[in-house]
């Protein structure tokens, strides 16, 4: 088989499949793992699919919510610098609030050391790895979402409100080219709209591959985030030169 038949008959089971893994496609291909990993490689850098480290998933209507266990695979490596920094940034004895998001997931392996912090989370994944690790976790409750793992709804937000929260950590779906912060699902944004008027502080995660990026729910001008975790060095064309936000770029 060419290349270029191989190419459409993954972009044709994708279609079907929605996302799939590396060894399953091997298997139907008739091919090797290395072939198709780097028949990936070519179409997600054509911009046809989007892969993961275990396999690739079609490109859908934004307005999809894709399962947290393969949105939890995409840019991991770059998502765990990300928290690193983030984590970096919680002081003793905060109260904070972590977003469901799998860019905010990894934080729960750099808070270990911190002392006397509680954090909040609607985010069921995260609050458990919290708990495993001795830090003081409250998970909102409410209604779950069966792709996210995750509480949202007006249960989950009035919990929420009950708290004065220091600092939230938070990631959405993309950066749209107005610099807006933009998300498919709405209750999603609605929650962080209520924790975001509950903290004293913000702190947006984002890797590279959100920008530019427009889903259907605004949630709020990227420069009206205090602070921006980001390994976009370009980000300053989103930025206003007298802004007040402060822009932590990783490597």
């Amino acid at each position: 088989m060419l290349k270029e038949e191989r190419y459409d008959k993954i972009l044709s089971i994708l279609d079907e499949e929605k996302y799939i893994s590396a060894q399953k496609l091997s298997e139907m291909l008739f091919v090797s793992l290395p072939t198709i990993r780097r028949d990936l490689a070519e179409l997600d850098h054509r911009n046809q699919i989007i892969r993961s480290h275990g396999g690739a998933k079609a490109i859908e209507p934004e307005h999809i919510v894709t399962p947290l266990n393969f949105r939890k695979t995409v840019n991991s490596l770059q998502k765990r610098t990300l928290c690193q920094a983030a984590a970096n940034m919680v002081s003793d004895n905060e109260i904070i609030f972590i977003d469901s998001s799998t860019t905010t997931l990894q934080m729960a392996d750099f808070l270990s050391e911190k002392k006397n912090i509680t954090v909040i989370t609607n985010g069921i994944s995260l609050a458990t790895l919290l708990v495993q690790k001795g830090i003081k976790t409250y998970c909102t409750g409410g209604e779950i979402f069966q792709n996210s793992l995750a509480h949202f709804g007006s249960f989950a937000e009035d919990f929420i409100r009950r708290f004065n929260i220091d600092t939230m950590f938070f990631s959405c779906h993309g950066v749209n080219d107005n610099g807006m912060l933009t998300d498919p699902s709405l209750p999603e944004t609605q929650i962080r709209r209520v924790a975001i008027n509950q903290s004293k502080k913000t702190v947006f995660l984002c890797d590279k591959t959100k920008f530019t990026l427009s889903t259907p729910y605004n949630l709020m001008p990227i420069n009206d985030v205090n602070f921006i975790v980001t390994d976009y060095a370009d980000i300053t064309h989103y930025l206003e030169k007298d802004g007040k936000n402060k822009t932590i770029i990783v490597k």
